[in-house]
């Protein structure tokens, strides 16, 4: 009897295999192949051999499909990033930055003997005065002799937002009657608020005839809020024991210091990384955001009557001490022209008019009567800078600037 393994032995085993690589390479199942394994009598190594490279196989797809999920993920996450660039290229800051500086206690104001030049299209010109105010030039604390001096306070529709110096309502004044006088106090994003303490501090001692008090309905909205825009910071006025308290004084000024950041949050919030962040802050229930109720809003509308009260008492005081008279002139915007929401507020504004024997010039009332009123307004695209659209246009103006004269005349003021 012969021992060892025999050449026979080897043709025996090189045949098993070849006859496990072709089940294999038929069945490729483990089960099946287990079967083949025990018919041809298969070595435990080869078929671990086999199985190996399937597992290797299978981890090889895993690991590509993983790859390409990634790169898609970081296609479109270098996408979003690309748009947000070419975003930012295209967006341009609140055009009031452009001549405006901090103010600790109305939020900002104009900054002096500064000049921009074709700020909203070619030829026009925001010029303002070495005391902050938007005129060519600097006046006295007296009134000029033959003059007749008119101050205008009030927000963007005063100030002349999207229109040349020349081209306010407020410069316009002067146009129909050489003794008229006119001091634009106006500034951008003004709540009735600001506008008041602004010429409580810097208008008071200059003196006038007349001073006209112009609002629109959102200037009472702004005087609910410590923010404009909810960034940038600003007064605000209450009641302590019967009389006008300012708070949030010196106003912050960190806001107007990342103006560049302010103007592209909308930017940076359509970016994928932001979404996906806001998301799970949703998902996981981190959201400390708050609805107000409509009992709440309702409240704040009628602390801030309250407060407009004394506000427009106040400016009544100080413009009869100076042997002035006050005017509040409420003025158009466009969403108010078809008598859309609610008229509450100018409602408001006329009562207390009447009660404090204060006269009224309302414009609104008038250019609800125009049928082109709504051509009056800076349509949507015409200028670069947010917020631009629905601004009083040149000839919302000149209508605007008409309406007040004439309501000066018949008042005898």
């Amino acid at each position: 009897m012969k021992l060892g393994v025999q050449p026979s032995d080897f043709q025996v085993i090189w045949k098993t295999q070849k006859r496990c690589q072709a089940d294999y390479a038929t069945y490729s199942s483990w089960f099946i192949l287990s079967r083949f394994r025990s018919n041809y009598g298969c070595d435990r190594m080869f078929v671990r051999r086999i199985a190996g490279r399937s597992a290797k196989s299978v981890r090889i797809v895993v690991i590509n499909i993983f790859m390409l999920c990634f790169l898609l993920v970081l296609v479109e996450g270098f996408s979003s990033y690309v748009l947000f660039f070419r975003d930012v290229t295209t967006t341009y800051p609140v055009a009031e930055r452009l001549h405006t500086r901090y103010d600790g206690d109305l939020g900002w104001t104009n900054t002096p003997n500064v000049q921009v030049a074709d700020i909203y299209g070619p030829g026009s010109v925001v010029r303002v005065n070495g005391q902050g105010f938007r005129n060519y030039y600097d006046f006295g604390v007296a009134v000029p002799a033959g003059k007749y001096r008119v101050i205008c306070s009030g927000d963007s529709f005063t100030f002349g937002y999207g229109v040349s110096n020349n081209e306010t309502w407020c410069y316009l004044l002067q146009t129909h009657d050489r003794q008229l006088e006119s001091v634009n106090m106006g500034e951008g994003g003004y709540g009735a608020d600001q506008a008041y303490l602004w010429f409580r501090r810097d208008g008071v001692k200059f003196q006038h005839q007349v001073h006209l008090f112009a609002v629109i309905t959102d200037d009472f909205r702004r005087m609910q809020s410590k923010t404009f825009q909810g960034y940038y910071g600003k007064p605000v006025i209450g009641i302590e024991n019967g009389s006008l308290v300012v708070r949030n004084v010196p106003v912050p000024r960190l806001a107007y210091n990342m103006s560049w950041f302010i103007s592209n949050i909308s930017n940076i919030q359509h970016l994928r990384t932001i979404a996906f962040l806001q998301r799970a802050v949703e998902k996981l229930g981190l959201d400390r955001t708050v609805t107000k109720p409509q009992s709440t809003f309702k409240q704040s509308d009628d602390d801030t009557k309250q407060v407009l009260r004394k506000i427009f008492g106040d400016l009544k005081r100080l413009n009869e001490e100076g042997s002035a008279k006050l005017v509040l002139v409420y003025l158009p915007t466009l969403w108010e022209l078809d008598h859309t929401g609610s008229d509450d507020w100018m409602k408001f504004v006329e009562e207390q008019a009447a009660a404090q024997e204060i006269p009224l010039i309302n414009v609104l009332h008038t250019f609800r009567l125009l049928p082109q009123a709504t051509n009056m307004f800076i349509p949507d695209g015409q200028l670069k800078y947010p917020g631009a659209a629905r601004h009083l246009n040149v000839e919302g103006n000149k209508v605007v600037a008409q309406e007040i004269y004439d309501g000066l005349r018949k008042g005898d003021l």
